[in-house]
């Protein structure tokens, strides 16, 4: 952009010049980060490659004369620069102290930065963007690359990380717990996963009728109120009004009917305001938008950590959430959805959870749980997910062709983790209330089957779940 000041000469000479006559301090400079590309002016980047290489050849033995030999070698003296003109521009302009020499250097780093900004500014000008929310989304997609950017820091001694590990290791002793990361609530599914960790890309994907919406409010009930971490939601399916319902069902254990049509008694009405109480001191925030952009979602996300810290956030869900370019193929546009999530998660650093469809493939076969293949646009998803989970729900199936339903396989759930990258596959099982559309862990220390007993459904009937009203996926154009 014209005007703008990309560089400072004296700074990039005085680097070069303590180089070519202090070489001893060439490790400061690199443990710096600095590299050719942070110079602008021509002949102190082919001055510094030239340095680097050396030194990598040469190693701690390095002198001026070698240096200047090795600039004759090279044909940079005196194509680029004259002998003269190099002892006399470099000459008087060095340093000797190792801490003045990194100050120098962080100033070199932010000049590089400027001039990326400046060149980015210029890309964008240089286009006609029809489109505000295209524009916006690529400047935001270039300025976290830029942020993403890392310089090749030195290598490390294995000795130097071993204390660091042991500490983490006696952290986690103490602790006596095996999860590392925060806790879903379902202590089985815990101990395969070791929580969920920053960074992550979780997928808890299937069919219609599986309770995805009613999981995704289960983890983010267990987070908030659990372990007091703020957690996000975005639900583009389900109004607020409802979510909040669901949430008083799940702490009150009043059914969601009773609660919609008011039946309540009066014991139930104290143990409402009971459940009201304690959830209004969690720490859930919720965007209900019906209709986001992956920038409309980055931004509020980004928001939401600003000024919440938010630690956990749950999309309901992934294939809901529209790209803001034009696309030839819907496979394209959640490919897109998909790696701005995984995007997300690593630039708030926390785990992002996306709730999704399976296809229709499952309905097909006799055996009705997910596999990998079942994920729509299944490739990019599968990618850049770190940890894939489906919900199964045998009874289901039964109630929804109206037979009767064995009773080991009553209000079963399987939450099958269908890749891991930090650990194994694998089935974990739950319990599903529906009378409460709440996932309970199916463990001794939760009484998970007492619950599930006390609120049993008529047998046969299918559960009143919102996520049923999906069933018509073609309506979605979602296939």
């Amino acid at each position: 952009m014209q005007g703008t000041i990309v560089y400072n000469p004296d700074v990039e000479d005085t680097i070069i010049g303590t180089l070519l006559f202090n070489p001893e301090l060439i490790e400061v400079v690199l443990e710096e980060g600095v590299r050719d590309t942070d110079f602008f002016d021509r002949v102190n980047q082919k001055i510094f490659d030239a340095i680097v290489r050396l030194w990598n050849e040469k190693g701690d033995i390095l002198t001026f004369d070698l240096i200047l030999e090795f600039l004759r070698r090279e044909k940079i003296v005196p194509d680029l620069i004259e002998e003269t003109k190099l002892l006399e521009r470099y000459g008087g302009n060095y340093v000797t102290a190792r801490e003045t020499l990194a100050e120098y250097c962080k100033v070199l780093k932010k000049y590089t930065l400027k001039r990326e900004l400046v060149r980015i500014a210029e890309e964008i000008l240089s286009k006609d963007y029809k489109d505000p929310e295209e524009l916006l989304d690529i400047i935001l997609d270039k300025l976290f690359e830029l942020s993403e950017k890392k310089d090749i820091a030195p290598y490390v001694s294995l000795s130097e990380i071993l204390p660091e590990i042991r500490k983490q290791i006696e952290e986690f002793s103490q602790s006596k717990t095996f999860i590392t990361g925060i806790p879903s609530g379902f202590p089985q599914l815990d101990e395969k996963t070791a929580g969920f960790h920053p960074g992550e890309l979780i997928i808890v994907a299937g069919r219609p009728g599986m309770g995805k919406s009613s999981f995704g409010l289960t983890i983010a009930k267990n987070v908030a109120l659990n372990e007091n971490l703020p957690v996000g939601f975005f639900s583009l399916e389900m109004a607020k009004d409802q979510l909040a319902l669901r949430l008083i069902s799940f702490v009150s254990k009043i059914p969601l009917k009773k609660l919609r049509l008011g039946h309540i008694n009066e014991e139930e009405k104290e143990i409402l305001d009971e459940a009201i109480k304690l959830l209004s001191k969690a720490p859930i925030f919720i965007d209900d938008s019906a209709s986001l952009t992956t920038t409309d979602l980055r931004i509020k996300a980004k928001r939401m950590k600003k000024e919440h810290d938010i630690q956990l956030l749950i999309v309901d869900y992934l294939q809901l959430v529209r790209g803001v370019r034009k696309y030839s193929s819907r496979q394209e546009e959640v490919a897109e959805v998909s790696r701005s999530l995984k995007s997300l998660a690593k630039e708030l650093e926390i785990p992002v959870i996306a709730l999704a469809q399976l296809s229709r493939q499952v309905e097909h076969r006799s055996d009705k749980r997910p596999q990998l293949a079942d994920l729509r646009e299944s490739g990019q998803i599968e990618q850049d997910a770190d940890l894939i989970l489906f919900l199964h729900r045998p009874d289901y199936y039964y109630r929804i062709k109206g037979k009767d339903v064995p009773p080991e396989l009553k209000n079963k759930v399987e939450i099958i983790v269908a890749k891991q990258r930090q650990g194994e596959t694998g089935v974990v099982e739950a319990m599903f209330v529906p009378e409460l559309s709440l996932f309970v862990a199916k463990d001794p220390r939760e009484d998970a089957l007492d619950i599930v007993e006390e609120y049993e459904t008529t047998e046969g009937e299918p559960p009143d779940l919102p996520d049923l009203m999906l069933d018509d996926d073609e309506d979605l154009g979602l296939l």
